[in-house]
């Protein structure tokens, strides 16, 4: 694929001109957007530990750096293991939550974090999500393998979010919102635990939203369902029934697994305004090619989509793997996963994916407070999403999907601009 960032000045508008256009409405204003960001998994942060100091520095560059990197502002963290832990762990293992701890998270995660926040500050939006509560609170007795969360212990969890918050805190990590369950209808072969829609409204109103107010944490967000889009209005709409959802949930996450139903984030939007689409994960299975080109296209297609449909956040899974095995993992069937970046341990040094390319090219055009605007576009081939930044310019982005060029011409306010898009593109444009 062809990526660029291109400034476009408008001149005056030809009224005659009806053919090739992709209109901007700035003033039909859509969902605000909160920024981009990858997990800060104990992989990422085990194989971050690995590099040597020059790959670091290049490592928080290429994530983090405003000019040249892809300004990353968005941050995922897991609560006690997940399949892309070391091994299986809890930050507790007493009934009554004497012993909690995040001593396993100081070993990676948390000087990995620390790295990134001396070039973000406070501008990083973390959120935290478990895979499975402890394993003496479920029905299954085990982190793996699904389970529910026994109805007596809905307090004691809700506990356990607090303190797992608090302990960030006192490192100097803040941690913006929660996710109630990782993939909460997923039985997996790793930590999992299952949630109907009605459980998971009430933990979070019945528990979880008084715990963390009680604590000090009033301004910690939210988030449910946090599994596959497909799935999103359904989950929605049996949660938010439940008395004193709509008040104590901030919105919805969702992952990419199961195919496109874009229409459902819209569709989400149109019934719900006032509340926050996040895709909290995406990622594809590892591959001997860090430069596979239908894997780089589906990244660049699925930001465009997700914007386009009413996301206001998107979150890449693991920010780093090994290179050889898509790892470290554990419980795993399906072996290890696609990554933007890779460690080669044996070097030290970082590997670039061709995924990363497409990520940059949107994240690094958008920052947090801008305003997606309608748009439309003369060619299903050619996918637009405009972005009103907070000083009032506009930037368009524009995925090309044809095999061959494209003439569009943009008309906004009145006036426009004429240009070629290459085959198999995706541009960031600045209108001036």
């Amino acid at each position: 694929m062809y990526f660029s960032c291109e400034t476009r000045v408008l001149g005056c508008s030809d009224p005659e001109n009806e053919r090739s256009v992709i209109n901007i409405y700035p003033e039909l204003e859509r969902q605000t957007l909160i920024g981009f960001g990858g997990a800060f998994t104990e992989a990422a942060a085990y194989n971050y530990s690995l590099l040597d100091e020059a790959s670091r520095a290049e490592f928080l560059k290429k994530y983090y750096d405003k000019k040249t990197g892809a300004s990353y502002t968005v941050g995922r963290v897991h609560m006690g293991s997940c399949d892309f832990s070391l091994d299986q762990y809890s930050e507790a293992y007493c009934e009554d939550l004497s012993d909690f701890n995040i001593e396993q998270d100081k070993k990676y995660i948390i000087p990995m974090i620390r790295d990134a926040l001396a070039l973000l500050g406070d501008e990083l939006f973390l959120f935290a999500s478990p895979w499975s509560p402890p394993a003496f609170m479920k029905d299954n007795g085990a982190l793996i393998g699904g389970g529910r969360l026994k109805k007596e212990y809905y307090p004691a969890y809700a506990e356990y979010f607090a303190k797992f918050i608090r302990a960030y805190a006192e490192e100097g990590i803040r941690i913006s919102a929660v996710t109630v369950q990782n993939e909460a209808h997923a039985v997996q072969t790793w930590e999992s635990c299952l949630y109907s829609a009605e459980e998971e409204a009430e933990f979070a109103v019945k528990h979880l939203r008084p715990t963390l107010n009680r604590y000090g944490l009033s301004d910690v967000k939210i988030i449910i369902w946090d599994h596959n889009r497909e799935r999103v209005v359904e989950r929605a709409a049996e949660s938010f029934a439940y008395p004193g959802a709509t008040e104590a949930i901030w919105g919805m996450g969702f992952h990419w697994y199961v195919g496109e139903h874009f229409d459902a984030l819209r569709i989400f939007r149109e019934r719900y305004p006032d509340k926050v689409i996040f895709e909290s994960e995406l990622c594809h299975e590892s591959s001997d090619s860090f430069n596979d080109e239908s894997r780089t296209y589906d990244y660049a297609y699925e930001y465009i989509r997700c914007l386009q449909n009413g996301a206001s956040a998107i979150c890449d899974w693991n920010l780093m793997l090994d290179s050889e095995t898509g790892g470290p993992f554990h419980c795993r069937t399906t072996g290890g996963c696609a990554a933007p970046l890779y460690c080669d341990a044996k070097k030290g040094k970082l590997i670039v994916d061709g995924i990363y390319e497409p990520i940059r090219t949107v994240s690094s055009a958008i920052s947090r407070g801008d305003v997606v605007v309608a748009t439309t576009s003369y060619d299903d081939a050619v996918k637009a999403v405009a972005v009103k930044k907070t000083d009032g310019a506009i930037v368009l982005l524009l995925l090309n999907s044809a095999e061959v060029e494209r003439e569009v011409n943009v008309r906004v306010c009145g006036k426009n601009a004429s240009f070629t898009l290459p085959a198999k593109s995706l541009t960031s444009n600045r209108i001036l």
